[in-house]
């Protein structure tokens, strides 16, 4: 595994009502990134964040997933966060480490 040096790492939050996009947006970057070779579904239950069973089941995130993608020699790591109120404890902790927000 590659080390970084700390100003080499992000932190960005993704943020937003349930059912926004968050996770789509994530897989997209995965694949653009070459991460991943597909871009999964939350409908098809193969997403790279939402992998718990009952994420899966409810087809929501429930949990902040820690997404890292390298670019241009920076780390950066996308906290998938929950879009449903239930979950906002997740958010708030994801923004607790972010150092920006989408």
């Amino acid at each position: 595994m590659r080390t970084y040096k700390a100003d080499k790492i992000r932190n960005v939050a993704l943020l937003g009502h349930s059912s926004c996009g968050k996770t789509t947006i994530t897989e997209a970057l995965l694949f653009q990134t070459k991460v991943t070779n597909r871009m999964g579904k939350v409908e098809d239950g193969n997403t790279v964040s939402d992998f718990d069973k009952e994420e899966k089941e409810r087809q929501v995130s429930i949990g902040t997933s820690v997404i890292p993608i390298e670019y241009q020699d920076t780390k950066i790591n996308f906290l998938d966060t929950p879009g449903y109120f239930d979950f906002v404890g997740e958010v708030y902790g994801a923004l607790r480490v972010a150092d920006g927000a989408v």
